[in-house]
C-alpha cells in the first residue's frame, strides 16, 4: 500500500511537470509568435500659427470684378512653430502669389464662387513648398469672404 502511494505521487508529479513544460512551449512558440503588431506612434503635438489676411483681386476682361479675402491659420508641429513664425512674411507672399494665380486661371472657382477645399489644398501645397514638407500639417481657413463689385 505504501509503495502504491509513492508511485501515485511520483506519477502525478511527472504528469504535472510534463503538462507545465508543454504549456511553456506552447506559449513561447505559438501564442507569442502571433502577437498583434504594435500600435502606431501617436502624432506629434501641434500648435497654431495665425497668418495675416490675404486680399486678392479677381481681374476680369476690363476691370476688377471681385475681391477675395482669406484669413488663414496654419497647424504646425509644435517644436517647429518658431521656424514657421519666422517665415511668416515669406508665407504671406507665397499665399498671395498662389491665390492670385489660382484665381486668375479659375482653378479655385466653381461657377464664380470660391471652392474652399481647392483653396485649402492650394495653400497647404504652397506652405509645404515655402517652409518645407511636413512642417505644416493642416491649413485652417477661418474666413473666406468674396465681394463682387
Amino acid at each position: 500500500m505504501f509503495k502504491a502511494i509513492i508511485v501515485l505521487v511520483l506519477g502525478i508529479a511527472l504528469l504535472g511537470g510534463a503538462g507545465f513544460g508543454g504549456w511553456k512551449l506552447y506559449t513561447m512558440y505559438l501564442v507569442e509568435g502571433e502577437a498583434a503588431p504594435p500600435p502606431p506612434p501617436p502624432p506629434p503635438p501641434t500648435s497654431f500659427v495665425r497668418m495675416s489676411s490675404v486680399v486678392v483681386p479677381v481681374i476680369g476682361a476690363a476691370k476688377v470684378e471681385q475681391f477675395v479675402t482669406v484669413v488663414v491659420t496654419l497647424e504646425v508641429i509644435a517644436e517647429k512653430a518658431p521656424v514657421v513664425q519666422a517665415n511668416q512674411p515669406r508665407l504671406s507672399d507665397a499665399f498671395l502669389t498662389a491665390l492670385y494665380g489660382a484665381l486668375d486661371d479659375k482653378s479655385v472657382l466653381n461657377n464664380g464662387i470660391v471652392d474652399i477645399a481647392a483653396v485649402k489644398g492650394k495653400l497647404k501645397e504652397t506652405a509645404g513648398k515655402t517652409v518645407g514638407e511636413g512642417l505644416v500639417t493642416d491649413v485652417l481657413l477661418q474666413v473666406v469672404m468674396q465681394r463682387n463689385l
